[in-house]
């Protein structure tokens, strides 16, 4: 009895296990990592003003030594969280998804359908509170 549950457990450790391998692959595959590329590089352009000083080399040893590492964590922080929304065999469909040619294609067009969504998405906020603040003042605000 105490075996058969002992390696239960241990068979459930190991689809867990496997479960977070194919998450992390899922993430992989999905170009979630360009998606973090895109924040190192407006990140670092903003340092760059603010420490002009500081060599090229500097800020490459910063991405291997501090900013790949942190999104390696974060990747682990992701798992649990995946795991409340999708079961192993969704994330399966999704690996397999992300591996066909589409699948492949939205992965790279991703990153940059974020860029240009978020530049969009700026100006039509501006242009939202120039309109709110007009009808505002049409209406003695």
């Amino acid at each position: 009895m105490l075996f058969g549950f002992l390696l239960g457990t241990y068979c459930a450790k190991a689809q867990t296990s496997d479960y977070d391998k194919d998450l992390e692959r899922y993430l992989k595959l999905s170009n979630a990592t360009a998606t973090y590329d895109m924040v190192y590089e407006q990140l670092i352009t903003q340092l760059k003003q603010m420490k002009p000083g500081v060599s090229d080399s500097v800020w490459v040893n910063l991405k291997k030594e501090v900013f790949d590492k942190e999104v390696m964590e974060l990747t682990k922080q992701l798992v649990p969280l995946y795991k409340k929304h999708f079961t192993h065999e969704d994330v399966n469909e999704l690996i397999s998804f992300y591996e066909s040619p589409i699948g492949k294609k939205l992965a790279t067009k991703t990153p940059i359908l974020g860029r240009e969504a978020m530049q969009l998405g700026q100006t039509w906020g501006m242009n939202l509170m120039a309109k709110i603040n007009g009808w505002l003042g049409e209406k003695g605000y």
